[in-house]
């Protein structure tokens, strides 16, 4: 068989890998001039399996409300005159409520449980190959860190569904905040930390050096892999896909799947097929790791609405979100924000922040926080691997091993059917 894997993302990456374990010939076709050069360039480092509860919940009306018109805005709705938009933000505002949010976390934890599954067994791949594995990961766990007693309280209590489905979490009192990460010593002194939860499981790491990581892997294993091929249309006869169109001529394929992020609306409207996504777009910084009192623990802030990843002699910093289309300009006051949001929680990071590294992209959401994960009706050889949002590093490897079982008729390592697009 032969499969067209259209993005080469974290997600189109891991798909193309698994297609190849399963004996699949695959071309892996990205846009861009190398492979996780989009959304999963820069983005926060968390493979996080204890944040996969959806952004959708009922304090968000009030949020954006509060935030209207702040350039700063942890969330900020710019709206235009585009349907897609509007109908993306009505389902969106649908789901604004506790039990939408409840509905969504077995499904997306099912999805990352099967991802830490599946980077363990690249792992033991790369081993067997004498190759080594290497994307700054940390096995330290992610530290919520909870300004007010309230939000820990709401927090500790979603945090019991997720133990009932196999993810620990820890409520931590200030002082242990500390112990686990004492790089937070000024910020408890400032009074900034009233509990935490740890998840110790957790892990953080680049997810770009793991996309080319594991896209050389891929060749390795017979993937071609096809950079600077902007895909212009899906080929499609006899209500079958047979290929994709692309900047350096057609490929030919016996299915297709569509991993292309943000990309996805654009590549399925014309054949008459809406994604139900929409991109968010967020920010990140990166500013080399201060000397001697660097966090190694992935930190959440939850009232900075930021995250902090150390990869390697870096610090990454991400947050933001803007529904505002398909803009990637980068605005300095947004950027700015995040840094403000790193420096204000690290200032031991401040002397190094002239160093900065900015960078926004477009992280592809549907209004419920689950991606996109099937075939694609009518269409019995078109598929869809898409819409992760914030949440591409913590279920890529399962989407993508996954969608592989089903491309490929092989025993499915978990049900499909909460991604399916059918719910919407």
């Amino acid at each position: 068989m032969k499969v067209a894997v259209i993005g080469a993302g974290i997600v189109g990456v891991a798909t193309a890998y698994e297609l190849a374990l399963r004996g699949a010939g695959v071309t892996l076709i990205e846009a861009h001039e190398g492979v996780g050069l989009g959304t999963s360039f820069a983005n926060g480092g968390q493979i996080s399996a204890c944040e996969v509860a959806p952004w959708a919940g009922p304090e968000i009306p009030g949020l954006i409300l509060r935030w209207l018109g702040r350039d700063d805005a942890p969330f900020r709705l710019r709206p235009k005159m585009d349907p897609d938009q509007w109908r993306w933000l009505l389902r969106f505002l649908m789901r604004c409520r506790a039990s939408a949010r409840r509905e969504r976390i077995p499904p997306n934890l099912e999805l990352a449980l099967l991802t830490r599954a599946r980077m363990a067994a690249y792992e033991a791949d790369f081993r067997a190959a004498g190759r080594r594995f290497a994307f700054d990961r940390r096995d330290k766990g992610i530290l919520r860190i909870f300004r007010e007693r309230h939000a820990l309280r709401e927090a500790a209590a979603e945090s019991e569904t997720m133990a009932r489905l196999g993810i620990e979490q820890q409520v931590l009192t200030p002082a242990q905040c500390v112990e686990l990460e004492p790089a937070l010593a000024s910020a408890l002194q400032r009074g900034e930390i009233a509990g935490g939860l740890h998840s110790p499981s957790d892990a953080s790491g680049d997810a770009h050096l793991f996309s080319k990581a594991l896209a050389a892997a891929a060749a390795a294993r017979g993937v071609t892999v096809l950079t600077g091929a902007a895909v212009a249309e899906i080929i499609v006869r006899g209500g079958r896909a047979c290929g994709v169109a692309t900047a350096q001529g057609p490929v030919e394929a016996d299915a297709v799947v569509v991993a292309a992020g943000a990309g996805t609306a654009a590549l399925l409207k014309p054949l008459g097929l809406r994604s139900w996504i929409y991109p968010v777009k967020g920010y990140s910084v990166t500013v080399p790791a201060p000397e001697g009192n660097a966090p190694e623990v992935s930190i959440t802030d939850e009232a900075r609405k930021i995250v902090i990843s150390r990869l390697g002699d870096r610090l990454r910093a991400a947050g933001q979100a803007e529904v505002a289309g398909y803009d990637l300009t980068l605005e300095p006051a947004r950027a700015n924000a995040v840094l403000d949001g790193l420096l204000g929680l690290l200032p031991q990071a401040a002397p190094r922040a002239g160093a900065a590294e900015f960078w926004c992209g477009l992280r592809p959401m549907t209004p419920d926080g689950s991606p996109v994960i099937g075939r694609l009706e009518p269409f019995p050889n078109l598929f869809i691997n898409s819409g992760h949002g914030t949440l591409g590093w913590t279920l890529g490897a399962g989407s993508g091993a996954a969608l592989a079982d089903l491309v490929c008729d092989s025993a499915p390592q978990l049900s499909l059917s909460p991604f399916s697009i059918s719910r919407f």
